[in-house]
């Protein structure tokens, strides 16, 4: 009988053990503001995600517009101008 309550509790301690190596959890995995990454902008031309410094910023209209490269900022001018009559 003893070696059975020694067995249990060796395999609760390597239970707990293994547990705790493999699923480690989190107390809080929400990110809190100034926390985490830096802020993501959207490309208006081709639609693509990217870090706010790596952007190519652009003032339009008196609204500051964010492109992924130069590229994209002419193709969206392109792509808004008016046809010649």
């Amino acid at each position: 009988m003893s070696r059975l309550i020694f067995y249990l509790i060796i395999l609760g301690v390597l239970y707990w053990i293994i547990r705790r190596a493999f699923f480690h959890p989190t107390k809080d995995r929400t990110v809190k503001p100034g926390e985490g990454g830096e802020e993501m902008v959207q490309d208006p031309q081709c639609q693509c995600y990217i870090p706010k410094s790596q952007s190519y910023p652009v003032s339009l209209n008196g609204r500051k517009i964010f492109f992924c490269s130069e590229d994209c900022y002419r193709k969206y001018l392109a792509s808004r101008s008016f046809p010649k009559a």
